[in-house]
């Protein structure tokens, strides 16, 4: 290990070659393991994505990651962008204080659907320098469980689901109360790589007939710096509560919840170039379990929910024409409320040489979106030249996502093998809601239905591996702001809409094994998945304008041929005495436009990770080696940049501890610990090969402490 560290000054795939060939002796992918007690074991994982129903991992058909609240703990993760940094099939975008995103080998953005207690969260909108906006407004601190499934999804969840899915788990009364009474736990932790402070509560108590719970938590903090700390700076605070009161019906549960999220940004770089942002999340839902069995249903889940996201952003700006300059005040928004209604039911029927586990249900919600613009424009005399004017983008739009579905896992007695066959049919229909600054007359509505198949089987060999094929399909709706954009800076370009925009879809093959048993657990996954009509702005044409030499350019989110993202992804968590774990992970990934040969700038290179721990009874420590070969697979110099960027391979180390004392936790963690210089392909993709680079290079050596005490 240290060899490795002081000879590699940049990546050297030969090592991890070697690294990964080891891993795969045995067996790979593997979810982080809690925080031990004496006698070491690794635990046992129970998640949803595979069947809507809870099962254990290595039951599961398919590459599933799953984050505990434990490993949140462990790692001192403080946003959604870094809970699965030691999961280098996934990548995240974004940082504290901005909108943060996954994607799933190669996958991101509205491509992946978002599920956080049942409810599907808000959409994500471009806002300019590559980023989404819109989604991973929550606190990480709320969270009990984040499984994320990297296969095709719609055959459960419906539209969204081309890419995977996200399921966010956040605890009920039960998972803090433990049995007891009543719990409480306060916490509070320090972040150097943005100066952030957090403070949280949670507490629950055991009532007659119903429990109920609380959590609250308020952080504070700056921008994410790059190596060299010149990025322009911002500050940034946010409050979250999440209460739940559950109630016991005659055996049966209703549980009532209440979940909010806000975040307030400030950049404030003169007196004309500010920002303020403004971003709120509450969402309320209804569930009710119903445990009592009928001859059609063994149990019953109905939630009935209401989100209501508001996105604002004001902005000070200096600017100038030929006319003189000026001071821009611009209000942007984006409002989306949401209202769901889920159905499901679990069903076990036995026959003479079968046992079926049948899951089906129906699901529906209802999208309400507003993109409001206005610009305010105060000439340096103080002359008035717009006053809160309306702004093009998109007119918004309703939406209606309606679906059924249906799986069977089908066990085959005294075999061992087991036969998973599901479907899902869905319907959905777009409107664009009326507005005078469009002509309504070139926005029509949309209305399709999609089919979504899937079939696996599961075979246990002798030795307790497990191997699995899988075929599944997904599809995603055309995106309002794509199908309805409307509007550019004339004379020079102009974006039209395309109410012709057909749906994406996917088609995804995966085979793998896994293995688990109280001291081991790895998996190994090789996937091929194809992606057709996937929508990008092309040009359509362009049209003289009264500037001599200069055309409009029209532009239009159409869709594209077909993609193909092939890999394959490995992992392992071994104890190797009852106080020393090691772990380690690795993903390679690639892909091409199948029209044009292409490579994708979606995509991620080769990168791995191996770590070695020691876990006493009251103390941890373990050491981290991530490192990411160059990226040389990219597409073809063009005519209008040249050569794409390409970037050189890296390796970091991080090292994470903790230490119990008595109600008291308190964890470490040490990141970039040799300050090492890099920049990730993800954040410069696309961009030509003289582009700087400084900008995008990542923090160097942090640190961040989080400290809690149990009552």
């Amino acid at each position: 290990m240290n060899v490795w560290i002081k000879k590699t000054d940049s990546f050297k795939p030969s090592l991890l070659a070697a690294a990964i060939a080891a891993t795969m002796t045995s067996g790979v992918y593997a979810a982080e393991v809690n925080l031990p007690a004496a006698d070491q074991s690794v635990d046992e994982i129970l998640v949803v994505t595979g069947s809507r129903t809870e099962e254990k991992l290595e039951d599961v058909a398919g590459a599933v990651s799953v984050i505990s609240a434990d490993d949140i703990d462990v790692q001192v993760s403080n946003g959604l962008a870094d809970v699965f940094r030691y999961d280098p099939s996934i990548q995240s975008t974004g940082t504290q204080g901005q909108a943060q995103t996954l994607s799933i080998r190669g996958i991101g953005g509205n491509r992946v659907v978002y599920i956080k207690d049942g409810r599907r969260l808000n959409d994500a909108y471009a806002g300019g320098g590559g980023y989404l906006v819109g989604r991973g407004y929550l606190d990480v601190a709320q969270v009990q469980q984040i499984e994320v499934a990297k296969a095709a999804a719609s055959p459960l969840y419906g539209s969204d689901g081309l890419g995977g899915v996200i399921v966010i788990s956040t605890p009920d009364p039960s998972d803090l109360l433990k049995g007891d009474e009543s719990a409480a736990r306060l916490s509070l932790g320090f972040d150097s790589l943005t100066d952030e402070t957090k403070l949280g509560f949670s507490g629950a108590r055991q009532f007659d007939g119903s429990s109920a719970m609380i959590q609250v938590s308020a952080r504070q903090g700056e921008e994410t710096q790059n190596y060299e700390e010149s990025l322009p700076g911002y500050e940034y605070d946010s409050q979250s509560v999440l209460a739940k009161w559950a109630l016991d019906v005659g055996g049966d549960e209703l549980k009532f919840t209440l979940d909010h999220f806000q975040q307030d940004t400030e950049q404030l770089l003169s007196q004309t170039n500010q920002t303020d942002d403004d971003n709120r999340q509450t969402a309320l839902s209804v569930d009710y379990q119903r445990n009592q069995a009928n001859a059609f249903a063994d149990s019953q889940h109905w939630q009935l929910y209401l989100t209501d996201y508001q996105q604002g952003s004001d902005q000070v700006s200096a600017g100038a024409s030929q006319a003189g300059a000026y001071i821009d005040y611009n209000d942007y928004g984006f409002e989306q409320q949401i209202i769901g209604a889920r159905w499901q039911a679990q069903k076990q029927r036995d026959a003479a040489s079968t046992r079926h586990d049948i899951v089906y249900g129906f699901d529906a919600d209802y999208y309400d979106t507003e993109r409001p613009r206005f610009k305010t424009r105060i000439a340096t005399d103080g002359t008035v030249l717009q006053d809160n004017e309306p702004q093009k983008a998109f007119p918004g739009a309703e939406t209606w996502l309606t679906g059924v579905f249906l799986q069977d896992n089908i066990a085959f007695k005294e075999t061992a093998f087991k036969l998973i066959i599901g479907a899902r049919l869905d319907h959905y229909e777009m409107s664009p809601n009326e507005n005078t600054l469009y002509d309504m007359s070139e926005l029509a509505d949309i209305s399709e239905t999609a089919f979504s198949p899937k079939v696996a089987g599961v075979y246990t060999f002798e030795s307790g591996v497990r191997g699995y094929l899988q075929y599944a399909e997904g599809f995603k709706i055309p995106p309002h702001d794509q199908a309805y954009q409307s509007h550019g800076i004339e004379p020079f370009y102009a974006i039209l809409p395309n109410p012709d925009l057909q749906p994406e879809s996917s088609r995804a093959l995966e085979a793998g094994l896994k293995f688990s048993n109280d001291t081991t657990r790895w998996n190994f996954a090789a996937f091929y998945s194809r992606f057709d009509d996937f929508i990008e702005t092309a040009v359509v044409g362009t049209s003289p304008t009264y500037i001599p030499g200069v055309d409009r350019v029209e532009y239009q989110y159409v869709n594209q041929d077909e993609v193909t993202i092939k890999g394959a992804e490995a992992s392992l968590t071994h104890w190797l005495t009852d106080f020393m774990r090691f772990d380690s992970s690795a993903a390679y990934v690639t892909g091409e436009n199948d029209a044009t040969g292409e490579a994708l700038t979606s995509l991620s290179p080769l990168s791995g990770n191996v770590s070695f721990g020691y876990f006493a009874d009251n103390w941890h420590i373990r050491g981290i080696v991530n490192a990411v070969a160059e990226m040389d697979d990219v597409p073809s110099a063009s005519a209008e940049s040249g050569p794409y960027i390409e970037t050189a391979g890296y390796t970091t180390v991080d090292v994470l501890a903790g230490m119990r004392l008595g109600d008291w936790q308190v964890n470490v963690a040490a990141l970039n610990l040799t300050d090492k210089y890099y920049v990730p392909y993800q954040r410069v993709a696309g961009l030509s090969a003289d582009a700087p680079t400084e900008q995008y290079s990542q923090p160097g050596r942090s640190f961040a402490i989080q400290a809690s005490y149990r009552f």
